[in-house]
């Protein structure tokens, strides 16, 4: 296309952080993935959406996953020009 825009061949899907699941990572976990993909791996891409996590649950209702992805941006507001956040409305 004619945008500028340009992501990485390989993206960082966020389906499952923090999810209800017996298994879903954390939010610690989380950034330690975002820490390597992104600042180490040159990963840019990050796919999430509004209704992330699944499942959901009691305490981690849907907006987690993308609240855990902001939370790791404020750590270092420089980040965010290192990501190409793709989120949708399902």
């Amino acid at each position: 296309g004619s945008s500028e825009v340009v992501v990485s061949e390989c993206g960082l899907g966020t389906q499952r952080w923090a999810s209800a699941d017996f298994n879903g990572p954390n939010e610690a976990l989380c950034h330690k993935m975002m820490d390597r993909a992104i600042l180490e791996g040159g990963v840019n891409l990050v796919d999430t959406a509004e209704q992330y996590p699944i499942p959901s649950g009691p305490g981690r209702q849907e907006g987690v996953t993308e609240q855990v992805i902001g939370r790791w941006i404020a750590k270092d507001r420089t980040r965010r020009e290192k990501l190409v956040v793709a989120t949708k409305i399902t």
